[in-house]
């Protein structure tokens, strides 16, 4: 099957992906169509797990096991699911890689990882079981990415994502008479004075790389003109270069609102969700693949710093060796996560080469 069938089959994909989005966790129908594409045009072993599958050219023992990773899931819009993050067209990339490999013998095993719920951060740590039961030495994937030069290879030495996490401080302390505050514990003034206390903890001379807390939600008692306030919340995205500075940042915010609530009288209890690890890929491996891509007639863009949005792909690379890379999507493309975002198909030729240098890589 030659370069030009393929591209134009992925884009056909693509475009039925993009026409059936589906939310983290409930990436049904994305699946069914994936595998309806993988039996129609290739003889790759398909290995279905709960809400996850991959699939995979089986050359056998003793050869050295290689993972490409695509996300499925969508994000939600005003007027429902849609696929404003590019993943209809990771997946089609992905695809299209498994055509390319289909019928030849390239002196290794492929596996290619169709994963659920990357938006949330549990996709990955899903899957990581993946890496271990198929001994995989090596794993790669990329991400689509508006404003710079369609089809350029975007790398960078380190940290290429951030580390992200929500983090919500549950204040619980005693309810009073609003004629009477002095008997009871309002926590308004503690969430006060934790957002007054941000700006000194996210000093950038205290940190190597960048952090913040951006702060997305605070809700105080209701509007009931009688009653002082007994419970409280705030909520915060932590956000960082380096995953140390991200666990020591959460440590300071929860142990300021500890000491401050135990002096006020407020009771704190801290949950996390949607937790990412920093996406750094491994450096030599990184290298090699930089120049391979080059001799390839690819445009490689080191970039000057890492991405402030998060992926889950670092749960990867904290087993085995990988990389992660962007490819530019238009430098006018419209922003991911925006309305008007679609997946360009222009990007694809660049993903099928970048890719597949990736797989064959010595």
């Amino acid at each position: 099957m030659t370069m030009e069938q393929v591209l134009a089959m992925a884009r056909r994909l693509r475009e039925e992906l993009h026409g059936c989005p589906e939310l983290s966790g409930q990436e049904r129908k994305t699946q069914e169509v994936l595998k309806a594409f993988l039996r129609e045009n290739t003889t790759l072993e398909l290995v279905e797990r709960e809400g996850w599958f991959y699939a995979v050219h089986r050359e056998g023992e003793g050869l050295p096991n290689v993972a490409w990773r695509c996300d499925m899931d969508a994000i939600p819009g005003e007027e429902g699911p849609y696929h404003g993050c590019g993943h209809d067209g990771h997946c089609a990339a992905a695809a299209g890689l498994a055509l390319l490999a289909e019928g030849k013998t390239l002196g290794r095993n492929l596996f290619f990882l169709f994963q659920p719920e990357e938006e949330t951060g549990e996709g990955a740590r899903r899957c990581l079981p993946f890496l271990q039961e198929e001994g995989i030495g090596r794993i790669f994937g990329f991400h689509n990415i508006p404003g710079f030069p369609l089809g350029a290879v975007l790398c960078r030495e380190g940290t290429f994502a951030c580390a992200s996490r929500g983090l919500t401080i549950r204040l619980t302390g005693k309810q009073s008479h609003a004629a009477y505050p002095e008997l009871g514990a309002n926590p308004a003034f503690l969430a006060a004075g934790l957002l007054e206390e941000l700006p000194a903890l996210l000093a950038p001379e205290r940190w190597k790389g960048l952090v913040l807390a951006t702060v997305v939600q605070v809700a105080v008692g209701e509007k009931a003109f009688g009653v002082s306030a007994g419970e409280g919340e705030v909520s915060l995205t932590l956000r960082a270069h380096l995953g140390e500075e991200l666990e020591q940042l959460q440590e300071e915010i929860q142990a300021y609102v500890t000491r401050e609530g135990a002096r006020q009288g407020i009771a704190s209890r801290f949950v996390v969700q949607d937790a990412f690890p920093h996406t750094a890929s491994t450096p030599a491996l990184e290298a090699r693949l930089e120049d391979a891509w080059r001799r390839k007639g690819l445009q490689v863009l080191p970039l000057e710093e890492p991405m402030r949005w998060s992926e889950d792909f670092g749960w990867y690379l904290g087993q085995v060796p990988g990389v992660f890379f962007g490819i530019g999507a238009g430098e006018a493309c419209p922003g991911l996560h925006t309305s008007d975002y679609s997946f360009p198909d222009g990007l694809l030729p660049a993903a099928l080469k970048a890719g597949q240098t990736a797989l064959l890589l010595d």
